[in-house]
């Protein structure tokens, strides 16, 4: 349980995430910041919830890293989405949907990985 989501969901999200950036453009700069700035977030809070997770229920979990990365992912990480949301160049819709961007690609990746680990196929029949 190292891995909760496979290393092709960062490469999707993040392409996902710049083709929406892209697409956010004639809505402003402002907008395509938002998108970029709510994206990246949310990407660095999975990234922090995979490692928060790896540290408890992998092999050789430590609680010291659990603590460790719950302390950077709830104080640090929300301290960090205030400021973006709070600055006048970014939109928080654009926030919004930069977010939303990066947990459909999560939910379509962890959907997948669950269907391929439920097919026949994978148990050796």
């Amino acid at each position: 349980m190292t891995d909760l989501l496979p290393r092709s969901f960062w490469l999707i999200a993040s392409a996902a995430l710049a083709v929406t950036a892209l697409a956010a453009l004639p809505w402003g700069a402002q907008a395509s910041l938002g998108v970029l700035a709510g994206g990246g977030w949310n990407l660095a809070n999975f990234s922090c919830l995979n490692r928060v997770l790896a540290a408890w229920l992998g092999p050789g979990h430590s609680r010291r890293r659990v603590v460790g990365w719950l302390l950077i992912k709830f104080p640090l990480l929300y301290l960090a989405a205030y400021g973006l949301l709070t600055r006048p160049g970014i939109s928080p819709a654009g926030f919004g949907v930069g977010f939303s961007v990066v947990l459909v690609s999560a939910l379509a990746a962890l959907a997948a990985r669950a269907r391929s680990l439920a097919s026949p196929a994978s148990h050796g029949r």
